[in-house]
C-alpha cells in the first residue's frame, strides 16, 4: 500500500507545484490568492474542505480525506515575509538555477507547500486503500499571531488528531522534535513629572534605563541550560519608550522584553525572574509588568519524547531516505507547530526541504530536497494511520 501511494510522487510534479506556489504572492494578511489555491487543489484531490475566516488575512484550510477516528494532521502555512532589499532576482517570479529554485518564500514554506500538496495528490489517486483519516490544514496569519491556527484548534478539527507533521524550513539530517517558547513581557514604569529645569520629580525613563541595564548584564537571569539540545533560554530587551521633547521629566516609561524559555520551564518562573530585576533595580518609580497585547495565546514550549512512535517512524523513514543517520533539534524560536503542540496538545515534529536565505533576500529552495523529504513524510503518515 505504502510503495503504491510513493510510486505516485515524482521530483519533477514536486518543482511544477513549488513553481506554481512560489509565483503566488502570498505576504501575511495577504494570503487571498494563495488561499484559494490551495483550497482548489485539495478539493480536485477529492478532499472535503473547509475554509475558515482569519480576519484580514486569506482564508486557513482544513482538508481531510479518509475515515476513522484518528487521524495524522500534516500542515504547511500559506503566508510569508514582505520583500526585503536586496533581491538580485523578481522575487514573485520562481528562478531555477540549477538545483535551487529562488524566490519569496521559497524555503518558507512553499517547497514544504509543495512537499504536502504533492502528498495530498497522491493520496486523492487511491483513498480506497486509506487505512485511516489525513488531516491537511494550510494556515494564515502564520509569520504573525498564528491566528489561522488557533482557529484550526478552536474550531475542533484536532479531535482525533494523533500526531502533526510540518516540513517547516530545515536541515539535511535533523528532526525538530520541540521548540523553545515566547513570551513578550511589557514593563511600564510611573514616575512624577515636574519641570525639566528644576530638581524633584521621579524619573520614570531613568529607573527603566536601570532595569534594561541589569538586564543585560550576562548571568543576572539564570537562563537555564539543555544538555540534549546545547541550548540555552534567551532574554532580550526589545523596545524601550519614555518622553519627548517637551521640558518635562517624564512620569512614564515602558520596556518591553523578549523571553525564550526552554521545555520545562513556565513563564511563572520567568515572570518571577524579571519580577526580582525590575524590584532589584528600580530605585523610585512604582512598576507593573504586564504581557503583550495579542489575539491569540502566547507559544509556550514543548518537547516530544524520543520514545514517541511519530519521532520514532520519522527518524527510521527519514534515514532511510537520506542514507545518514538523523539527530534531533530544538528549535530556537516559535511558529503554528508551537500552539498545535502547546495548546492543542498534539505531538508535533519539523521536518522540511532544505535552502538558504531563509527570510531573507534572495531566498532559495534545494529542489532536491523536496522528494526525499516527501516520501519520509508520505511513509509516516501511513504508517502511524496502520497502527491506529
Amino acid at each position: 500500500m505504502i510503495d503504491t501511494f510513493l510510486s505516485l510522487i515524482s521530483h519533477q510534479r514536486l518543482c511544477e507545484i513549488a513553481h506554481t506556489i512560489v509565483a503566488i504572492p502570498s505576504v501575511t494578511n495577504n494570503e487571498g490568492a494563495m488561499s484559494d489555491y490551495t483550497a482548489t487543489f485539495l478539493t480536485r484531490c477529492g478532499f472535503a474542505v473547509t475554509r475558515l475566516a482569519v480576519p484580514e488575512s486569506g482564508d486557513t484550510i482544513v482538508a481531510s480525506i479518509g475515515h476513522g477516528e484518528t487521524s495524522v494532521m500534516l500542515n504547511f502555512h500559506l503566508d510569508t515575509f514582505d520583500v526585503f532589499a536586496g533581491w538580485q532576482t523578481d522575487p514573485f517570479t520562481p528562478t531555477q538555477i540549477d538545483n535551487r529554485l529562488y524566490g519569496l518564500g521559497s524555503h518558507d514554506m512553499k517547497g514544504g507547500a509543495a512537499c504536502v500538496l504533492a502528498i495530498a495528490e497522491a493520496l486523492g489517486a487511491h483513498p480506497e486503500l486509506l487505512p485511516g483519516r489525513v488531516l491537511i490544514t494550510a494556515t494564515s496569519d502564520e509569520e504573525n499571531w498564528s491566528r489561522g491556527a488557533h482557529a484550526i484548534i478552536n474550531g475542533g478539527f484536532l479531535e482525533g488528531c494523533q500526531a502533526a507533521i510540518v516540513p517547516e524550513p530545515s536541515n539535511a539530517g535533523t528532526l525538530t522534535i520541540g521548540q523553545r517558547g515566547r513570551h513578550v513581557f511589557r514593563i511600564r514604569f510611573f514616575g512624577k513629572t515636574v519641570h525639566a529645569a528644576f530638581g524633584g520629580g521621579i524619573n520614570a525613563a531613568a529607573d527603566a534605563a536601570r532595569v534594561v541595564a541589569a538586564l543585560e548584564e550576562p548571568g543576572l537571569v539564570d537562563l537555564g541550560w539543555d544538555e540534549q539540545f546545547q541550548l540555552a533560554g534567551t532574554l532580550n530587551v526589545i523596545g524601550i519608550h519614555s518622553g519627548g521633547t517637551f521640558i518635562l521629566v517624564p512620569e512614564v516609561a515602558d520596556v518591553w522584553i523578549d523571553r525564550h524559555i526552554l521545555p520545562g520551564e513556565t513563564l511563572e518562573h520567568a515572570t518571577a525572574q524579571i519580577r526580582d530585576v525590575v524590584t532589584r533595580y528600580t530605585r523610585h518609580s512604582r512598576w507593573e509588568l504586564t504581557w503583550d497585547e495579542r489575539p491569540t495565546p502566547a507559544p509556550g514550549p514543548y518537547l516530544v519524547p524520543t520514545s514517541d512512535p511519530l519521532v520514532q517512524i520519522m527518524t527510521a523513514e527519514l534515514a532511510h531516505e537520506y542514507q545518514q543517520p538523523i539527530h534531533y533539534v530544538l528549535g530556537r524560536s516559535v511558529a503554528d507547530t508551537s500552539h498545535f503542540a502547546f495548546h492543542g496538545h498534539i505531538p508535533t515534529v519539523i521536518c522540511g526541504p532544505q535552502g538558504g536565505n531563509t527570510c531573507e533576500a534572495n531566498e532559495w529552495l534545494d529542489l532536491d530536497s523536496l522528494l526525499p523529504t516527501t516520501r519520509a513524510m508520505m511513509s509516516t503518515t501511513l504508517k502511524l494511520l496502520s497502527r491506529g
